[in-house]
Formats: C-alpha cells, sequence, structure tokens
C-alpha cells in the first residue's frame, strides 16, 4: 500500500507538470450521512438483534485535473486527494443497553476520471488509498460513560471507490469504505476488539452519501 501511494504521488507531480482546458481543480468541502455496514466487527445483522444505527461523514479536499493528456474535450482524469475525512458511525442495541461508537479521522488519495455531457454538468468516478491517522471505539454501557471500553488504532490502511455528481457549484457523492484496524484496548495492549471474528482486526465497511460545494 505505502508504494502504491508513493507511486501515485509520483505521477501526480509528473503528469501535472504539463500544461485539458475544459477542466478545472475542482476544490471541494462536503458532508452527509454515513450508512455503518451490519458487517461491521465481523457481525452480520442478525447479530445486532434490532439495534438502530447511524453516522455522519465530512470531507475536504481537491480533484486536481491533469491537463494536456489525450482524452476527447468532455473527459478527463486527475487525482483526488482528501486533505481530512472525519466518520462517526453508532450501533444503538436498546434490548441490551449498549451503544457502540466509533470515530474515525482520515486522509485519502487516488485517482479520478472525470465525464462532463454537457457544460456545468460533471460527473467523477474514483478509487482512493485510505490512510486512517486515528479510530477510536467506546462501548457503553447502560450510558454510562465512565465505565466504557475504550479501543483505539493509529494509522491504518483501507480503500475508498466512489462517484461524484456535480453541477456548477453542487457536488453529491456516494462512496463505499472499507478498512480493517487493530483496535487495541487503552488499558490492555493485549486485548483487541473484534466481536464476532476471530482475527485481531476489526472490519468497518460504511456507504457514505454526501452533499457539498466544489468550486
Amino acid at each position: 500500500m505505502k508504494k502504491m501511494l508513493v507511486f501515485l504521488l509520483v505521477t501526480f507531480v509528473a503528469i501535472s507538470c504539463f500544461a485539458q482546458s475544459r477542466f478545472d481543480n475542482e476544490f471541494y468541502f462536503r458532508m452527509g450521512y454515513s450508512s455503518p455496514s451490519w458487517q461491521q466487527f465481523g457481525g452480520e445483522e442478525s447479530d445486532w438483534n434490532g439495534a438502530s444505527k447511524f453516522g455522519v461523514v465530512g470531507e475536504i479536499g481537491t480533484i486536481f485535473m491533469f491537463k494536456k493528456i489525450p482524452l476527447p474535450e468532455n473527459m478527463a482524469v486527475g487525482l483526488d486527494v482528501d486533505y481530512l475525512t472525519f466518520c462517526y458511525n453508532q450501533f444503538s442495541d436498546n434490548s441490551n443497553d449498549l451503544d457502540l461508537g466509533t470515530l474515525r479521522f482520515d486522509s485519502k488519495i487516488g485517482p479520478s476520471f472525470t465525464f462532463s455531457p454537457v457544460k456545468d454538468l460533471a460527473f467523477d468516478a474514483y478509487v482512493k488509498a485510505d490512510i486512517a491517522w486515528v479510530t477510536a471505539t467506546a462501548l457503553v454501557y447502560d450510558g454510562n460513560t465512565d465505565d466504557a471500553d475504550a479501543y483505539a488504532n493509529i494509522g491504518t490502511f483501507g480503500v475508498s471507490t466512489g462517484v461524484n455528481f456535480r453541477y456548477k457549484i453542487l457536488m453529491l457523492g456516494i462512496e463505499y469504505n472499507t478498512i480493517s484496524p487493530e483496535l487495541e484496548n487503552v488499558d490492555d495492549d493485549s486485548d483487541f476488539l473484534s466481536i464476532w471474528g476471530n482475527s485481531d482486526k476489526s472490519p468497518l465497511p460504511c456507504l457514505n452519501f454526501t452533499i457539498g460545494l466544489s468550486f
């Protein structure tokens, strides 16, 4: 994964030195709803016993458009860079009086392809390497945060794929994100959170729907 990131950065620097006049770089910021998968922590929907779930996500970044590449004038390739993404997912199991929340701060980078069928309208498809700088999960019992079990991880790699819809400055997005950190108990470095799995890693897939501005 590290080699892939280095390759992407080198490719970006090399190609961006060329001087696709129809497309400019797109700076964006957006927020929205994050739907955690029932497969988080290695489980299935039946394992949650009717628990409810929700989440929020926000991100800020830039799509750097590569210029002078021999493509039709309504197409472009670029590098999509999320400088910072935050994502919070929560499950609430009322039958067991348990809330499980996960907060993550990431950066993402990867190639994108843009198609603009008409002026002011564009679609972006991308795949990005995801670097989760910090991931923290808390298990809160009976609403008592003082007795919560806390787990954390620093530095994990994952993958995000998605599509953007852009009309003038309006930007809508849908993204599937998957990452599997080793969440270590902050009070016991031999204890890792994997509720239904047999691994020290905790899969945290989610589907994000966002709205924002790009300009």
